[in-house]
């Protein structure tokens, strides 16, 4: 497993947009066969998982084969996050939004970097690497596209990669939504002092209006992003990128 990221979070801000999922939270399903309360034969509600209290089984027989056979190697490996976004699908208190930060960063890291490292020295310039995504972050958290009622998320589960400059993000973000401006101040201090062949600057905005800004180690190092970067976006004629999440 790949040793997880560390982030120095500078700031972290909500601006209150929507909270919960595009999808409909109908009533849960067996996670492992999709069976409801109401087709289940011997009872009428679905047991939950004794730790996180979000997955829910129509039998102990499925709940025993899910935990190691199920997506993403089994609940064993997303109970955690299941927890984490609870029954409502809403990452509610800062420690749990840390980490649900790096788990979106952690999937992403071996095309971000490259990606970063790419424009800056393209570009012969000092900048940032903004993540935004129309997906919230307690969507975009879980190891696999299942909403904690077992049922699918429909949408794609993408984010945008844009690297920008501090005149860049004055002209277009705080431009169409004034209220980044107040993450402005730590921006440019992060971005005036972070050391360019070890590190990266990354702000991650989400649909539900979270955002989080912080100062991470370059992971492949600077020489391999640099060598990655040429050979993946070289080509490119645009200069944002999309990821799909269950992709990477």
């Amino acid at each position: 497993m790949a040793t997880p990221s560390h982030f120095d979070w500078k700031q972290c801000v909500e601006l209150g947009y929507a909270d919960g999922p595009d999808d409909d939270m109908a009533d849960p399903v067996c996670f492992k066969c999709g069976k409801s309360s109401s087709t289940t034969s011997n009872s009428s509600s679905l047991s939950r998982c004794a730790k996180c209290q979000v997955a829910t089984y129509c039998s102990r027989e499925c709940q025993l084969e899910h935990w190691k056979k199920g997506p993403g190697g089994g609940h064993k490996f997303c109970c955690s996050a299941y927890k984490r976004v609870g029954s409502d699908m809403m990452v509610v208190f800062p420690d749990d939004k840390e980490s649900a930060r790096q788990d979106v960063y952690q999937r992403i890291r071996f095309y971000a970097c490259p990606y970063f490292v790419y424009n800056s020295v393209t570009r012969k310039t000092r900048g940032f690497l903004f993540i935004q995504s129309d997906s919230t972050l307690a969507e975009m958290s879980l190891p696999i596209p299942i909403m904690s009622n077992g049922r699918p998320i429909t949408k794609i589960r993408s984010v945008l990669l844009y690297f920008l400059t501090i005149e860049e993000y004055d002209k277009e973000l705080c431009r169409d939504d004034f209220e980044m401006v107040t993450v402005r101040g730590e921006l440019n201090e992060a971005v005036s002092t972070y050391d360019e062949s070890k590190q990266i600057v990354v702000m991650m905005k989400f649909r539900c209006g979270h955002i989080g800004l912080g100062v991470t180690d370059l992971v492949p190092d600077y020489n391999i992003s640099n060598m990655l970067g040429t050979e993946y976006y070289a080509n490119s004629n645009s200069g944002a990128v999309q990821l799909n999440l269950d992709d990477c």
